[in-house]
């Protein structure tokens, strides 16, 4: 968890990314990613849930760095 949570507020200063984290017992683990495009505008960069903490962590840090791969050309 630590390092998804440094790497995302690291890279937030580059690109500017909103973060929402959740847990409830019927939907788990929960990590919602959006890229902000304009003051009212944003775009779904990754959601990812996992009854596991550790693994819903690494699944979304993973996406996130393949997303920036893909898309931004790179971390």
């Amino acid at each position: 968890m630590d390092n998804f949570l440094k790497f995302f507020d690291e890279k937030s200063k580059v690109y500017p990314m909103r973060l929402k984290i959740g847990y409830s017992k019927t939907c788990d683990w929960t990590i919602h990613v959006w890229k902000k495009l304009s003051d009212t505008e944003t775009r779904e960069i990754l959601y990812e849930y996992s009854a596991d903490m550790e693994l819903c962590f690494a699944k979304a840090h993973v996406a996130l760095k393949e997303w920036l791969l893909k898309c931004e050309g790179g971390y």
